[in-house]
């Protein structure tokens, strides 16, 4: 799936461009405490699923912000006493370090703080203003964004919310056990306030609004993608995978897994590949500043097969999609939500495929047919002289789609006329390049169309069109060679019959066959011209068709 580089070593299989980073990380990264988060005896006890506020109202006020100043001080009256409790100004600080560095250590939420686009300072600056306002810290006052504000876009879910308020509680907790004047009864207060913030918080309800929060979040994507030997897990199926587990020799699955998981998170997630920062120890494993995950392109640029020494191409995508479907099933994700993965892989095909085989890719080929036909264009006898304005000449235009080169040409010409060997065809591209692909059938001309008469004399028609191609089954100088009499018709008479495919054949004339496009421009005005070089026979050219194969890349690098 998403791929990430490696330090040289094999990877595949990745989803979004790497930005620029241009943010920091929260303050409380590198400090953040490790392992798993600690389990709290203090819980948030919402009333409804959507976290609204509590049945019984916690004493205080409601500021324009979103933020409830409480007073939980039942003796005094004093403002100031649950701040004094807390620590004043620098306990509040430090509780919001404690909770950034639990929120940190923890999966399940921590895609929305580990990446360089978050500005910690700021943020930790304004997470310690509303605390000490909610807590009556003289001189605090909260003046950053409002809360739908500041989380608009986010697509905060009800789980996410209900982990980071125990995540505040643990944080709590762990704080109580530093300022033991700080009660129970404070810790409810204040987890109370946090509370009535969801309404203004929480986007996703449900929680099962984006791919994100239906395939379970982070702890199950890291899952999903797994490691050599998690059976069942993407990177095991690939391991086990002899098509393809070639490419993976040199691979960090530590740092594999860590971006693979950001790369699926990040489809309409929290997270952001590319914009890595430094987590705590074991979480996000194998990147940082200055370490992020590649661009698909750089990730895979240069791998080969380490069993045939070959690059990545479109056999190879196919089997880790396959790989990447066996394990969404066995992870359970549902239908629409393994087409919704699918649907981001298949853009990065052309990231990820070897140079030499980009043009496999959906999307980065296709056949354009141009046709100028009911011409009824009389073909100029014996007047040829080695020019196309000697000849009859069919203008097609061919769009401009973004497939740009060629990879191959085939051209049809449905035409009368009653000497095969009188007629000279060529081909011109819109960059000028003329190509040869009939010269007089039958006979060897010593000049472009000239010479001592005659080629074969065999009729051409109108309804039996010729075909050139590279490949095709007889040599163009061939044209009614196997026809016994004079009035007889290419294609038709024949013995034995043949395919009426013809690989051209330039005589003395410029090019070599239709290979003299390859790589050339696709688009623009392209002209196919018939001449007529002998006396006596005259015809009419009906109709051309061009089928010209484009492709993205160019196929001659």
């Amino acid at each position: 799936m998403p791929a990430c580089g490696d330090h040289g070593g094999a990877t595949t299989e990745g989803a979004s461009e790497t930005t620029d980073s241009t943010g920091s990380t929260t303050d409380a990264t590198t400090a953040a405490p490790t392992g798993d988060p600690p389990t709290s005896s203090t819980t948030v006890e919402p009333t409804s699923t959507t976290m609204g506020p509590t049945t019984e109202p916690v004493t205080g006020t409601t500021t324009e912000t979103g933020t409830t100043t409480v007073d939980t001080d039942t003796t005094t009256g004093d403002p100031a006493a649950l701040c004094d409790r807390l620590g004043g100004e620098v306990g509040v600080g430090e509780l919001v370090d404690g909770a950034l560095g639990v929120v940190l250590n923890d999966d399940r939420v921590n895609g929305y703080f580990l990446n360089n686009d978050v500005d910690g300072g700021n943020l930790r600056a304004c997470l310690i203003k509303q605390l000490g306002q909610v807590a009556g810290c003289a001189g605090v006052a909260y003046d950053c964004l409002d809360m739908k504000t500041a989380h608009a876009g986010l697509g905060i879910s009800t789980d996410d919310f209900m982990d980071f308020a125990l995540d505040f509680s643990t944080a709590l907790d762990t704080h109580q056990g530093a300022h033991p004047d700080l009660g129970d009864d404070d810790k409810t207060a204040i987890l109370g306030a946090l509370g009535e913030l969801a309404p203004d918080i929480v986007e996703d309800a449900t929680s099962d609004a984006t791919v994100y929060q239906r395939i379970g979040r982070k702890p199950a994507i890291k899952s999903l993608v797994g490691a050599p030997g998690q059976a069942g897990s993407f990177v095991d199926n690939v391991a086990l995978d002899v098509a393809i587990n070639g490419f993976f020799a040199a691979a960090e699955f530590e740092r594999l897994n860590t971006c693979l998981t950001r790369q699926v998170g990040g489809i309409d997630g929290p997270t952001r590949y590319g914009l890595e920062v430094d987590a705590p120890p074991g979480i996000d494993p194998g990147v940082g500043v200055g370490d992020e995950c590649k661009t698909m392109a750089a990730a895979h640029e240069g791998l080969v097969d380490a069993n045939d020494m070959v690059g990545i191409d479109i056999n190879d995508f196919g089997a880790l999609v396959t790989d990447l479907v066996t394990a969404m099933e066995t992870a359970g994700v549902a239908a629409p939500d393994q087409d919704a993965l699918l649907g981001v892989l298949g853009p990065m095909c052309e990231d990820i495929l070897a140079p030499e085989f980009k043009n496999q890719c959906p999307g980065a080929s296709k056949t354009e047919t141009v046709e100028a036909l009911n011409l009824a264009t009389s073909i100029p006898d014996d007047t040829y002289d080695g020019s196309l304005a000697s000849m009859a000449c069919a203008v097609l235009v061919v769009p401009d789609d973004g497939l740009d080169f060629v990879a191959a040409v085939t051209l049809t010409v449905a035409a009368d006329h009653t000497f095969v060997g009188d007629l000279v065809i060529k081909i011109q591209g819109p960059d000028g390049t003329i190509s040869t692909i009939l010269s007089r059938a039958g006979l060897v001309e010593g000049v472009d169309g000239q010479g001592d008469c005659c080629g074969d004399n065999s009729n051409i028609s109108q309804s039996n069109p010729l075909t050139f191609k590279n490949g095709g089954a007889t040599d163009a100088e061939q044209i009614g060679a196997a026809i016994p009499g004079t009035n007889d018709i290419v294609c038709v008479d024949e013995q034995p019959p043949i395919a009426c495919e013809f690989h051209p054949n330039p005589g003395a004339g410029p090019g070599m066959d239709l290979d003299d496009f390859l790589g050339l421009t696709t688009k623009g005005t392209w002209r196919v011209c018939i001449g007529d070089a002998g006396g006596g026979d005259t015809g009419t050219l009906h109709g051309v068709t061009l089928a010209i194969d484009k492709v993205k890349y160019d196929p001659t690098p």
